[in-house]
């Protein structure tokens, strides 16, 4: 039986800006219920709250910058287990589906005014820099610096940590696509700082 989010949702509306504990239980529940994540939450809002303080972001920005990359895939609680947990490729209309989960995050995030700019880093995750991307099909600059941040730290993440879909590479070969994709998928001018502190950051096994 698919697993439903009216209980996560419940506890949002309830939470406040302290409560930072309970943003973190949500990031664990996300994590284990998408089965092939474990840790991934926290280990992306943590880089990329690095490397948004590279470029300068500080304060309550910065606060939200970390809120929306932790709770980035929050909108998956909404997302049928069939779909989620599907062992083979997704068709056209589970696609369909699947990509409604920015949205449905924007939704569950925007109500509360704490977690407003969060939101919209989570509404925003998805989109490329050429405009390609869903679910608005933001292009350039119009797409939120924090998304655009937490894009290029999220792909890395995907690639050198072991996923059902794909083998890990190492951080040099994932670098090396962030730079193939400058332009298209990822904002050129972000990329250079971004690979330099995230190679301080990753395990030195993980390197290359």
């Amino acid at each position: 039986m698919d697993q439903k989010p009216e209980a996560f949702t419940d506890g949002l509306s309830s939470l406040s800006a302290a409560q930072s504990g309970t943003l973190e239980a949500l990031a664990m529940a996300l994590d284990y219920r998408d089965q092939s994540t474990s840790g991934h939450s926290r280990r992306v809002a943590n880089l990329t709250v690095n490397v948004a303080r590279a470029y300068g972001v500080e304060g309550n920005a910065l606060q939200s910058v970390e809120q929306g990359a932790l709770l980035h895939d929050i909108g998956k609680l909404n997302i049928p287990d069939s779909i989620l947990w599907k062992p083979s490729q997704l068709d056209d209309n589970e696609w369909v589906t699947m990509r409604r989960h920015p949205e449905y995050g924007y939704e569950m995030l925007r109500s509360l005014e704490f977690l407003d700019d969060a939101a919209e880093l989570v509404l925003s995750h998805h989109e490329k820099f050429d405009g390609t991307g869903y679910p608005r099909g933001l292009r350039g600059d119009s797409i939120p610096l924090g998304a655009r941040i937490f894009s290029v730290v999220d792909a890395v993440d995907a690639m050198i940590y072991k996923r059902p879909y794909n083998a890990p590479v190492t951080f040099k070969e994932a670098a090396e696509e962030i730079r193939r994709c400058a332009g298209t998928q990822f904002d050129p001018e972000l990329i250079p700082l971004t690979i330099e502190v995230l190679e301080g950051c990753v395990p030195k096994n993980l390197r290359g």
